[in-house]
């Protein structure tokens, strides 16, 4: 490992880096290039006659916009690809925030492959992802060879734990299942969500939609990207309200005022002391069937990504239903 000044003309970026919004925001870090310079050089690998970026690619892009003709980056010898995307990961993880869609096929990723390493398939797996291509353009790929080969999700050879501890992530289990489920958006809307500020609870909200509502909000959200922020609010109100889409995105701005809801029921006066006994045993049954049901769901599928489509969307309108109904 060592530092040289390299051409930037000589430096090729890659499209396996799991971040893919790598053009924006750049103009505050191509100002800090100019001024003081590079602080943190990136890291190469050489690359036929010239050097390819391992980590610190919006560094040289922005080296790029500030008109340098050279930079300072630290050279060192190439990794074979599954190592490589472990170091771009980590890189990313800890500098600034991915977006969710990145995120999630980054991790996934991660844990798919040391998986597929465990069962023997590293041959294959490095020559999987020595292609050129995003993360989320692999997962498919890599997916079917694990399938093929036996593994399943719910009894994974190398944990989730064990991978994030390699990565330095600290992430707990919910918090990485709700991550995972913006995965389960169609690839075309996805694509779409990498260029917008939708928040990862925005894309999750949206993921609960039928696809071509999906398109049809994100792409309302691209011609007016203020309804980024209410994205939530529009997807809720189409899947917990029934509104119609168009109805949703008028209410979002300002255009459409909604029914008020029917008044609530005036609240159950009790005749006697026994009948709010009565009440809470009957409630207090039903709170354990409930609570019986749900270790079932969790014990057949730990991951609620295991449960197939349409069974996992009921699942959390059930949750989402006691949830709101316990606020």
């Amino acid at each position: 490992m060592r530092i040289e000044t390299i051409p930037l003309e000589r430096i090729r970026l890659d499209a396996r880096n799991p971040r893919t919004d790598g053009e924006t925001d750049l103009d505050d870090l191509a100002a800090s290039l100019r001024g003081v310079g590079m602080v943190q050089p990136p890291v190469l690998s050489p690359d036929g006659d010239g050097y390819r970026v391992l980590v610190g690619e919006r560094r040289v892009r922005a080296a790029r916009r500030a008109g340098l003709e050279a930079l300072p980056c630290i050279v060192q010898a190439a990794l074979d690809p599954i190592a490589a995307h472990r170091a771009r990961v980590a890189e990313n993880l800890h500098r600034r925030a991915l977006n969710p869609i990145d995120h999630a096929a980054a991790l996934r990723l991660a844990w798919l492959l040391a998986n597929a390493q465990a069962l023997g398939l590293s041959e294959r797996v490095s020559a999987l992802m020595a292609e050129e291509r995003p993360p989320s353009a692999t997962l498919p790929a890599l997916e079917s060879l694990l399938t093929e080969a036996g593994f399943h999700p719910t009894a994974p050879a190398v944990t989730w734990e064990s991978v994030l501890d390699d990565l330095g992530v600290e992430m707990s289990a919910a918090r990485r299942k709700k991550l995972l489920r913006v995965l389960s958006i169609p690839g075309d809307v996805q694509e779409s969500l990498r260029q917008l500020p939708v928040t990862e609870a925005g894309a999750r909200a949206l993921g609960r939609l039928d696809e071509d509502d999906q398109r049809q909000v994100v792409a309302a959200i691209a011609e007016q990207p203020d309804l980024a922020r209410r994205t939530r609010r529009i997807a809720r109100a189409v899947y917990g309200q029934g509104y119609s889409v168009e109805e949703a995105l008028a209410e979002a701005r300002g255009e459409f005022a909604p029914v008020p809801p029917p008044q609530a029921d005036p609240p159950i006066r009790f005749e006697n002391d026994q009948a709010a006994v009565d009440a809470v045993l009957r409630f207090l049954e039903a709170s354990n069937q409930m609570l019986s049901a749900l270790q079932a769901v969790r014990g057949a599928a730990p991951d609620n990504m295991d449960i197939p489509d349409p069974w996992r969307d009921y699942y959390r309108d059930a949750l989402e239903t006691v949830r709101e109904a316990v606020q």
